[in-house]
C-alpha cells in the first residue's frame, strides 16, 4: 500500500504549482491536479500554471487525514482484514501486560476470522471486562524482576577491563 501524503511536509506560507506540490508530497502530479478538478483543493487556475496556497493544500491534506481516521469505542478492536472496527467474535479477547501501564488485546474478527490487536492502558482494562470476557496471560518472563540485584562495577575495574580491551 502506498504511503499517504502528509501535510507537515508543506510549507504554509509558500505558493505551490501542482508539479512542486506533487515532489514535495512524492505523489504524482496529476494526483495534485484531481485533488484541484475532483476533490476540492482550492487553486488558482486563472492562468497556467495553477497556483496552490500552502495553507490550502496543507488544510486539505489535513481534512482528508482526519476523515479517514477511526475513534474506536474502548472494547473494540480495529480489523485490517476487514478494514473497520469490530466487537471481537463472541465478546472473548486475551489481555497480556506488555509493560507495567499497558498492554495487549488480542480478540478474533467476527466477519473474517483474523486477528485483531489492540494497545490498551491497564486502568481501562476494568471498563473493557465489563462489555466483553477478557482472559488475562501471564506476562512474558522479561517483565519479572530478579530476586538478585546484580552487583554494580566499581569504576576501578571498568578502567582495568578497558585496558585490557584496548591491548
Amino acid at each position: 500500500m502506498a504511503k499517504r501524503p502528509s501535510p507537515f511536509r508543506i510549507k504554509t506560507h509558500r505558493i505551490y504549482t501542482p508539479a512542486e506540490a506533487a515532489e514535495v508530497l512524492k505523489v504524482h502530479r496529476q494526483s495534485v491536479r484531481r485533488w484541484i478538478t475532483q476533490h476540492g483543493l482550492t487553486a488558482d487556475t486563472s492562468r497556467k500554471p495553477w497556483l496552490i496556497k500552502g495553507s490550502d493544500l496543507k488544510n486539505f491534506l489535513g481534512h482528508r487525514r482526519e476523515k479517514r481516521r477511526c475513534k474506536l469505542q474502548l472494547h473494540h478492536c480495529y480489523c485490517l482484514g476487514c478494514k473497520g472496527p469490530r466487537e471481537p467474535d463472541g465478546k472473548m479477547a486475551d489481555y497480556q501486560q506488555h509493560s507495567p501501564t499497558s498492554g495487549m488485546l488480542t480478540a478474533l474478527c467476527p466477519t473474517c476470522g483474523s486477528l485483531m490487536h489492540k494497545v490498551i492502558r491497564r486502568d481501562d482494562l476494568d471498563a473493557i471486562q465489563a462489555k466483553i470476557e477478557v482472559t488475562i496471560q501471564r506476562p512474558s518472563p522479561r517483565l519479572v524482576s530478579r530476586t538478585d540485584a546484580p552487583l554494580n562495577v566499581t569504576f576501578q575495574q571498568e578502567a582495568n577491563d578497558h585496558a585490557k580491551t584496548q591491548r
